[in-house]
């Protein structure tokens, strides 16, 4: 028990009444902060989905105040509130801290009858609590973080009906999906951008094997192989909605990718010529440069079409290489697209060739610049809507991959209110 009497620091008088902070077990602490440490989520701004999630059960339980109230060391802190100004409270005040180690919904019909919390700051000043009830927010381990809590400056003695307790239960699993879904975003995008660093290293280095670039490659596998760790581990965790676990499985993929160019690069002797062009199907290449790309559309807000086509097409040409050119030409478009705008990935055919075409809407190239082939894409009128400079080694690169197939890379304005910019790859045809 404790005594709180009051002070000039402006907290309400409870001489005479007392309240009980809840006992703490030190084990359970320990997961519990460790959890709260990796979501990331306490002191975050106010979110619309948990914002709806208060006002939903403050209706639902006919309660002025709801709150989604997360246990931190020394406080609860209120990732969302309905009807209370407060943002935190001290923890030992907290009802919710009660709420963590029930194996339901607490109900506290008359806090004031209560030996618990009769004293308690927040029952004998605002916001004056007489009901309470709190659904823990558990985690897959069964550890809780925190309630979902409804409150009442008036006593219920009946407390909630079932349908009210089932409600207010439900939200709360909801509550405690919603955290794991916006810690797997925020660790996918990281690892989203890992990975595209990683993928532009690696495509600078591809044409310029060596010691040094045998080094760097060694060093990548490391970071490589952690996202490639982490992004399977949210592909596999049934408890995750499907949008995110489909975000990692291309995460994933992206960085077997990568460890493959990773591995080419090393296995390569010094001054040896590049991959040995075969007969394959553009499309299998071209699908996987797309799948590559997808989670950069959607950060710039881009909608990325496919044009590939029903039937096979073939070409002579080394499959990784035709896939590497794919991504570093989508990538740029997207770079240079503004947000609504569209970046498609067509199967080309010419007269003798066949090949594909980037098409974006962002801007177009000055008229002088056309014949300037891959160095062209960088004499766009415009800054890059996503991201900042570039010094172009990716594009020389690109350039380099694809004459070294025996291709070539054709650059042209798009025509038509949507304007934007044509890049054509040109490859051997498997008929030649």
């Amino acid at each position: 028990m404790r005594i709180v009497t009051k002070a000039d620091t402006g907290k309400p008088e409870t001489i005479g009444k007392t309240f009980t902070p809840a006992g703490r077990d030190p084990a359970r602490e320990r997961r519990r902060m460790a959890h709260l440490d990796r979501l990331g989520v306490l002191d975050t701004p106010p979110e619309p989905g948990f914002d709806r999630i208060v006002d939903i059960v403050s209706d639902l339980c006919r309660a002025p105040i709801a709150l989604v109230s997360l246990i931190d060391t020394d406080r609860q802190w209120f990732k969302a509130r309905h009807g209370l100004d407060a943002t935190e409270t001290p923890r030992d005040w907290a009802f919710c801290d009660h709420a963590l180690a029930a194996p339901t919904v607490l109900e506290v019909p008359d806090a004031a009858q209560d030996p618990r919390f009769a004293g308690n700051p927040l029952v004998v000043g605002p916001p004056f609590i007489r009901f309470y009830a709190g659904a823990p927010i558990r985690l897959g381990d069964g550890i809780a973080l925190g309630t979902l809590c409804v409150i009442d400056p008036e006593p219920r003695p009946d407390g909630l009906d079932d349908r009210q307790t089932r409600m207010l239960e439900a939200h709360a699993a909801l509550v405690a999906e919603r955290l794991q879904l916006l810690a797997a975003n925020d660790h996918l995008r990281e690892q989203m951008d890992l990975a595209v660093r990683v993928q532009t290293r690696l495509v600078d280095m591809a044409a310029t094997p060596g010691q040094a670039v045998q080094e760097l490659a060694h060093e990548l596998r490391t970071p490589l192989c952690s996202t490639m760790g982490y992004a399977a581990l949210i592909a596999a965790d049934q408890r995750l909605p499907q949008e995110p676990r489909a975000w990692a499985g291309s995460i994933e993929e992206a960085g077997r990718w990568m460890l493959g160019l990773v591995n080419r690069l090393l296995a390569r002797p010094r001054g040896a010529e590049g991959p040995r062009p075969q007969v394959i199907d553009l499309r299998q290449p071209l699908a996987a440069a797309l799948r590559l790309v997808h989670g950069l559309s959607l950060e710039a807000g881009i909608r990325l079409e496919d044009g590939l086509t029903a039937e096979p097409v073939t070409a002579e040409a080394d499959a990784a290489t035709v896939q590497q050119v794919a991504v570093n030409l989508l990538a740029n478009a997207i770079k240079y697209t503004p947000a609504g705008g569209t970046v498609r990935l067509d199967i080309a055919r010419g007269p003798d060739r066949p090949g594909f075409a980037v098409l974006d809407t962002g801007p177009g190239v000055a008229p002088d610049r056309l014949g300037d082939g891959g160095d062209a894409i960088l004499g766009r009128g415009a800054a890059p809507a996503v991201g900042g400079g570039s010094s172009g080694m990716g594009l020389d690169i690109t350039r380099r991959l694809v004459e070294g197939q025996g291709g070539r890379i054709e650059i042209g304005n798009r025509k038509g209110s949507q304007g934007g910019l044509n890049v054509s790859v040109w490859l051997h045809s498997a008929n030649c």
